[in-house]
């Protein structure tokens, strides 16, 4: 008998190299599969916080248009809302829609932005006075009443 003819070993050292192939190629699928639902997880929460956050701003600057339209008045409201969203930073921008002397009333619309995944959510709100336009950075914000200027201002607290 010859080595080179004596296959039995070879059975075994085969089916070996074999089945550790093909669970790594199992665990690196399951592994890719696993990481691209944890990061649309990740989205969809970030999205959903993004619009819980664009109606707690939205709900407060009307509050603080109604409490503040008459000539006298002064206001100072704080919104605490969280700085990061699942794990992001975000910016929140003040943009005016529609303004219509008709009516006392103007439309702006808050669009918040994470940082890195570029989630994006808007909110439409209603105020009874104008509202200055701004770029802020998420977190607690504090709403001003400008009489002089006679609108309301939005800034980082």
């Amino acid at each position: 008998m010859t080595l080179s003819l004596d296959r039995r070993a070879t059975s075994t050292a085969l089916g070996y190299v074999l089945s550790l192939g093909i669970a790594a190629i199992l665990i690196t699928g399951l592994l890719v599969a696993g990481g691209e639902l944890v990061q649309n997880q990740r989205e969809q929460s970030a999205h959903t916080e993004l619009e819980v956050i664009g109606q707690t701003i939205a709900d407060d600057l009307a509050s603080a248009s109604r409490l503040a339209d008459c000539d006298s008045c002064e206001l100072s409201l704080r919104i605490s809302v969280p700085d990061r969203v699942a794990g992001e930073s975000y910016l929140i921008d003040i943009v005016e829609v529609e303004a219509n002397p008709a009516y006392p009333e103007y439309i702006y619309r808050l669009d918040l932005e994470t940082g890195r995944s570029g989630v994006t959510d808007s909110v439409m709100v209603r105020t009874r006075l104008p509202v200055a336009e701004t770029s802020l950075a998420g977190g607690s914000l504090v709403v001003d009443y400008d009489s002089g200027a006679g609108q309301l201002e939005v800034r980082n607290a």
